[in-house]
């Protein structure tokens, strides 16, 4: 067996070296706020955005000196250039403009923390990596990414927020931290990257007890590799663009990859039963997860072995996904893993219509031949993707550019306010890739696609990372905007997109919108053989309407749209899991015995 040890010396629990910075007191009892324990270290709040998504320095912004639309930060792909098209985009058709801005508040009142002192003392000063009172760490672990959330953050306040947050550094840490919650009454609530969407981190108001984030970014290592049989062992804590990072000196990788992964977590893929956009050469995270290690009120669940596969049930894996952070903290997840891809081949398909595209994805899905990421977008989309983009940085490429379109529209006959657009990776062995994508090539010309080429392909893939930032920009100029996920048979594909687009817009038009303040699109983003995952966008300008009511507004839009999914026969989620956002649906989802049980 070749497993390979890797030693997370750097924060070694031997080191009791401390620095602490603050102190917080409630009656007679004083704490120091920070401790860290080994050194100091970077925290997510250090740079990330605490008033919406992903990093500080990225993002869009409106540079009205050349009245267009920048991307910031260099993290991402033009990254300091103007995007021409996308002001005149956003005014057309999603209402917004960038000359109204709705500045964001400076600060948020909290209510002081509960104290426990009878946990806090028994829990010492050694159960942890780091611990904070500290007041924005503690805003910061108290919602994840809905429009709700994120308008809490830009205009409100939270009504309830983590007491404090711990940073364990390991799984016996954990299983300290759980003991003595039993023994104190005290509410934990795990913590991965933040990123989720369905309120499963706000908390409830009614919560009198100390709430204690336990934040899992401390547990990044990966214990070991074992190549022979393509297994790793890795704590739950790590990030998947760190996973893959450190996956990768050892010759392998897990292929998951959600639009996420630069701040979601193994742990958090896990308890939300997540997919990513490579499932299908990699599995989604049931297909990749061998063992978990649970730290549970009643100890530790794990199993005795790593079986390949074993005939006994349940499977006890399958009730630790998508737990949601209900059952305990999971600590430490033994996944398979592949070596890493020879190539990786972009491609991209235009189509006439979004119609004759979901065709084309139902017969790729009846094929043995699945691109390793195959993704489906609407013209609405389509035409939005087609703006996140800079000049041409040439006479010629601006030359080029036009003939292109001239041939497609003109030549070729597409229609640029219906065509649709697929965009494609392949990875693998070169043989086996290359050969997969002439098969889908070959499907597509069926059913009147055109090739759009590797570099359509490889943009619209990369700026998957990017488009998580829109919403933020959005809200800056009083446009709410969400989407969520849902899956459904073949059949449906079609008509669950039509229906629900058409309940977006009655629903809207009900609460006072008419149709040019609202914005829908769709995507299909998963292919199974018996149906399909699909995405659900929709936009609300809201500048004249009272600010008070959006959020609910918004709230009563989102729901209907998704009663009319599961009208449709879609699903409740998925991959986001269902939190508390979704919990109103759990009776159409579960038979009444089994939400009793």
């Amino acid at each position: 067996m070749n497993r390979l040890d890797q030693v997370n010396g750097q924060f070694a629990s031997a080191n009791k070296s401390f620095v602490s910075t603050e102190t917080v007191t409630n009656a007679d009892k004083t704490y120091p706020e920070i401790i860290d324990h080994h050194q100091t270290r970077p925290i997510k709040l250090d740079y990330f955005n605490k008033q919406g998504w992903g990093y500080k320095d990225s993002g869009f912004e409106y540079d009205k000196g050349v009245d267009g639309i920048r991307i910031t930060g260099n993290r991402y792909m033009y990254g300091g250039q103007i995007l021409p098209g996308f002001k005149p985009w956003i005014v057309e058709n999603i209402g917004a403009d960038p000359d109204y801005v709705d500045t964001p508040q400076e600060d948020m009142e909290v209510d002081p923390p509960v104290f426990n002192h009878a946990f806090i003392e028994a829990l010492g000063n050694d159960n942890f990596s780091r611990r904070s009172w500290h007041k924005w760490e503690r805003i910061m672990h108290s919602h994840g990414a809905t429009f709700q959330e994120v308008f809490a953050l830009r205009r409100t306040r939270f009504e309830r927020i983590a007491d404090m947050i711990i940073y364990p550094n390991n799984q016996e840490q954990c299983v300290k931290l759980v003991e003595l919650a039993n023994q104190h009454d005290v509410v934990l609530v795990p913590y991965g990257g933040g990123t989720n969407v369905t309120q499963s981190l706000m908390l409830q108001k009614e919560e009198l007890r100390m709430i204690v984030s336990v934040d899992m970014s401390r547990m990044t290592a990966i214990k070991w590799v074992d190549k022979d049989n393509n297994m790793a062992c890795v704590q739950t804590g790590i990030s998947g663009q760190d996973l893959e990072r450190d996956l990768k000196q050892y010759g392998v990788c897990s292929g998951h990859e959600p639009d996420s992964q630069e701040f979601s977590t193994l742990g958090g893929w896990i308890s939300t039963r997540a997919s990513g956009m490579k499932k299908n050469t990699y599995g989604n995270i049931e297909d990749i997860v061998i063992n978990v290690n649970l730290v549970t009120s009643k100890g530790i669940y794990t199993k005795v072995n790593l079986w390949p596969r074993i005939s006994n049930g349940p499977d006890l894996n399958h009730i630790v996904m998508g737990s949601e952070g209900n059952l305990g903290i999971i600590t430490e997840a033994v996944i398979r893993v592949k070596p890493l891809p020879e190539v990786r081949i972009f491609d991209s398909i235009l189509f006439h219509d979004y119609e004759t595209g979901i065709k084309f994805m139902w017969e790729v899905s009846k094929t043995k031949n699945y691109p390793t990421s195959i993704r489906l977008v609407d013209n609405s989309q389509f035409t939005f993707g087609a703006t996140l983009k800079p000049a041409p940085s040439s006479t010629w490429e601006a030359f080029v550019d036009k003939a292109k379109k001239f041939f497609v529209v003109n030549i070729k006959g597409y229609d640029p306010d219906r065509m649709a657009a697929c965009t494609l990776l392949f990875e693998g062995d070169e043989a086996s890739s290359l050969a997969n994508q002439k098969v889908v090539l070959d499907i597509a010309s069926r059913f009147g696609g055109m090739s759009g080429g590797p570099e359509n392909g490889m943009r619209g893939y990369l700026l998957t990372f990017l488009i998580a930032y829109t919403r933020d920009f959005a809200s800056e100029h009083f446009v709410a905007a969400e989407s969520f996920e849902t899956s459904c048979p073949w059949s449906n594909v079609a008509s669950l997109c039509s229906r629900v687009k058409k309940r977006i817009i009655e629903e809207g038009a009900s609460e006072g919108f008419t149709a040019d303040k609202i914005w829908t699109s769709f995507r299909v983003t998963q292919l199974y053989e018996t149906g399909a995952a699909i995405y659900v966008y929709f936009s609300i300008q809201y500048r004249d309407y009272p600010q008070e009511k959006i959020v609910d507004t918004y709230e009563k839009i989102e729901n209907a749209a998704r009663d009319e999914v599961m009208l449709c026969g879609g699903c409740i989620s998925h991959h986001h899991g269902v939190g508390k956002l979704r919990k109103r649906f759990i009776d159409r989802t579960l038979p009444p015995m089994a939400i009793e049980w």
